[in-house]
């Protein structure tokens, strides 16, 4: 049976380490890379968990030094049920894999909508009225419509920066 940590910012590969070190298997699912992405590049490197600060971990049967796990470096608590550890199947965890394995689990992008205005809040545009165009190949990244020198342009930005224009 699996069990569930949530781990602190960016921590997940730190405690899969610890787990793994003490014989304990940690999983934390990732997206695959972007279609395109050169090996060894930042956006190669850069982390896009499934489920960002949280970690499976699947101990043995007679496991019970469960101070070790929730006292590890990077572990904010682990998730219990009526005071014990809570339980996940098998077969979630099976099911996750196969999905990633087979590409079928895929981030998800910005819930904005063609030509819906949006915000740029960050960056040389911020505080600049947009237009959202769409949700690029490259995941974490939106095409928007500004106008800029009295002309409209197309901008490519990091999703993160832009929210739905109230």
């Amino acid at each position: 049976m699996w069990h569930v940590l949530h781990a602190a910012p960016n921590c997940e590969p730190q405690v899969c380490k610890f787990l793994g070190v003490h014989g304990i298997d940690g999983y934390a699912p990732q997206f695959p890379p972007a279609p395109r992405t050169k090996p060894g590049s930042v956006r190669d490197r850069k982390h896009r968990w499934v489920f960002p600060g949280y970690v499976f971990f699947r101990p043995e049967e007679s496991f019970a030094r469960w101070d070790l796990i929730r006292w590890a470096p990077g572990v904010r608590r682990m998730l219990d049920q009526d005071g014990s550890p809570a339980i996940l199947d098998d077969e979630v965890v099976d099911h996750i894999r196969r999905r990633l394995a087979d590409r079928q689990l895929k981030p998800t992008g910005t819930a904005l909508q063609k030509g819906q205005p949006v915000l740029i809040q960050s960056g040389p545009l911020r505080m600049v009225d947009a237009i959202f165009e769409k949700n690029l190949d490259a995941t974490q990244r939106v095409q928007v419509l500004v106008q800029l020198l009295g002309r409209p342009l197309l901008v490519e930005l990091d999703a993160a920066i832009v929210r739905a224009a109230s």
